[in-house]
């Protein structure tokens, strides 16, 4: 006898058979995979004028691409026989014997041109070399209209229109114009980047957003990021075994709150790739601030057989056989890149947006000090000078200097009249020093006629922590006993913390123990801090240590992971503070130790450390240019 709960699992099975989807249903599938939105279509449709061996692509969009989306090449064209089989299911003209390993075109699926049919209207028109006319195909909703003769010059056209008309839901989940454009604007620029040698043209609503000549790679990432300027871009190029890396980084100034001047190219296919993306941030580390994001054009040329690029219907995913190698290259060739003394890459203050567009001063009565000859000591007792070598140390003024007492003492200057063969010499890239400005920052000029302010604790806090990790990597830090053992007052967390680490702080020259209470005694101190107060070390250090969930004494990595971190932390205690009078040979071996410290463009919390105006930069805030 049959119960009633079988009968119901009975009619429940005869309900469910598996049964064929129809290929209008499965179309509209494949092109929810492909299309998800304009910027998609944009894609397809460009990266097919680029397989078609074009050198000039103009793209119209109108409302965002949502309306209209029209793509107009140069390239090869097809027949009326190819336009056909296009608009089929996996048809195409791109893999050569079903080969998915060695893929050197940017498409290969044969799913594009009918995905984009059975979600809008689309409308090709072709003409290949030589052919006495062109030929037109229309697709909507996945119906297609006979092949007919059509106008059209040699190349390819596609129109698609109404996207997603045929699915009204899809359709609702598109964001605004404005939105949809500048996905669009943005996959172009990544295809532009990746192919200097096409010609690229964007129209938006009938008006030209931009029009690219055939450039230079170099050219071309200045005319996408223009936010950019030439002396601010570093040439990478380098090798590791099989894979080759080139193209343009951006010097640690100029930065985003995104990631979207991050422009990746592999194997001439511009990509996302999480990959590249964490290499790239662990590259600029030491350099950024936290939160900013760096400017890079990067291409990278992988073995086709390392690489597999069918990983999703967009293609914009990749994975590499070995990326462990991908990220050591990656990383290595940022940090060799940024690796050079301040005064080689160009920081504008434009680029770090300090210029405010509009200001206003209040003109007020100024008076001019009067000359009250002073000599200057020759020789200085200063750390700065002693690390310096003598031959960096000459530049020195013979003449007398300025007072400043009449407009106050924020401003130390001296006497140069007439600009001697210091000022001229193009071997100083930070130039020579004039004046310290509120006991902070120096003024500077260099022989190509460029004004330089450099922030000096930055600057030699920079300088410090260089000086401090290398003696570490070399032969661990030395330490010096303290006179008398020092005993501190501190949290029972930070007390915890530090004596968790103890073995793996005395590598940092610092020995130190507990005392009882929430007292630790201190018993030696980094050789190179010199004398320094070790409470506020210890509790800076302390609160590092804390803020890294992944820091465990048992694993010394994870304290290595952490090592820049503490060193600049060490390092701001030692460096030279804001307010601290400098003497003019002081200043000029702290500039020529900048020009040979790697990485002194920035401090150790990535923040500039020097800013430079040319002459025309000043001209132009007098708006005599």
């Amino acid at each position: 006898m049959v119960e009633d709960s079988d009968r119901e699992n009975i009619s429940f099975q005869n309900h469910n058979k598996i049964r064929q989807l129809s290929e209008h249903t499965i179309n509209l599938i494949a092109a929810g995979e492909v299309i998800e939105r304009p910027a998609a279509v944009v894609k397809e449709l460009v990266e097919n004028a680029l397989d078609s061996g074009a050198d000039r692509i103009v793209i119209h969009l109108v409302n965002g691409g949502i309306d209209r989306i029209q793509v107009i090449d140069n390239g090869c064209g097809m027949s009326s026989d190819d336009l056909s089989l296009a608009i089929e299911r996996h048809c195409t003209s791109k893999l050569k014997e079903e080969d998915l390993v060695h893929i050197q075109t940017l498409g290969f699926r044969g799913e594009a041109l009918p995905s984009i049919g059975a979600a809008a209207r689309l409308k090709i028109i072709s003409r290949i070399e030589n052919a006495s006319q062109a030929w037109q195909i229309s697709v909507e909703g996945g119906k297609t209209k006979g092949i007919s003769p059509a106008a059209g010059q040699r190349g390819t056209q596609v129109v698609v229109e109404d996207i997603f008309f045929a699915t009204p839901v899809r359709r609702k989940f598109l964001k605004t114009a404005r939105v949809e454009f500048s996905r669009c604007e943005a996959m172009i620029q990544r295809l532009a980047v990746a192919r200097p040698e096409v010609s690229f043209c964007l129209i938006r609503d009938d008006k030209t957003i931009f029009d690219l000549p055939i450039q230079t790679q170099q050219e071309r990432i200045l005319a996408i990021l223009n936010d950019i300027r030439k002396e601010e871009l570093i040439a990478v190029d380098f090798k590791r075994e099989e894979l080759c890396l080139t193209g343009f980084i951006g010097a640690s100034s100029v930065n985003r709150s995104t990631t979207n001047g991050q422009i990746m190219v592999v194997n001439n296919r511009p990509v996302i790739d999480p990959v590249m993306q964490t290499a790239i941030r662990v590259g600029y580390r030491d350099v950024l601030e936290k939160g900013r994001h760096p400017v890079v054009a990067l291409f990278l040329t992988v073995p086709l057989d390392q690489l597999d690029v069918n990983v999703h219907p967009a293609k914009t995913e990749l994975r590499f056989s070995d990326e462990a190698n991908v990220r050591a290259l990656l990383i290595g060739s940022i940090q060799k890149s940024l690796a050079m003394g301040a005064g080689n890459i160009g920081v504008h203050p434009e680029s770090l947006h300090v210029i405010p567009r509009q200001y206003q001063s209040k003109v007020t009565n100024i008076q001019y000090p009067s000359s009250i000859p002073r000599s200057l000591p020759t020789q200085s007792d200063s750390p700065l000078v002693e690390q310096a070598p003598k031959q960096q140390l000459n530049v020195l003024f013979n003449r007398g200097a300025l007072s400043a007492r009449d407009v106050g003492n924020s401003l130390v200057t001296f006497s140069n009249p007439v600009f001697g063969k210091e000022f001229n010499d193009t071997s100083f890239p930070l130039g020579t020093a004039i004046a310290q400005i509120f006991k902070t920052y120096i003024l500077a000029v260099t022989g190509q006629d460029e004004l330089v302010i450099v922030d000096q604790h930055a600057a030699h806090e920079r300088l410090t922590h260089e000086l401090l990790k290398k003696q570490y990597l070399e032969q661990g830090i030395r330490s010096q006993p303290l006179l008398l053992p020092e005993v501190i007052e501190l949290s029972d967390s930070h007390i915890q913390c530090l004596l968790d680490f103890k073995d793996s702080l005395e590598g940092l020259g610092i020995e130190l123990e507990s005392f009882g209470g929430k007292s630790i005694l201190v018993r030696s101190l980094p050789q190179l801090l010199g004398a320094i107060s070790a409470k506020p070390l210890l509790i800076d250090l302390a609160e590092e240590l804390e803020a890294d969930e992944q820091a465990h004494p048992e694993e010394t990595e994870s304290l290595h992971h952490r090592l820049d971190a503490i060193l600049a932390r060490m390092a701001c205690h030692h460096s030279v503070r804001a307010g601290r009078s400098l003497k003019i040979d002081e200043m000029n071996a702290l500039l020529r130790q900048m020009e040979e410290t790697p990485r002194a463009g920035t401090c150790s919390h990535g923040r500039p450390t020097w800013l430079k105006w040319s002459k025309k930069d000043i001209e132009k805030l007098f708006h005599r240019s």
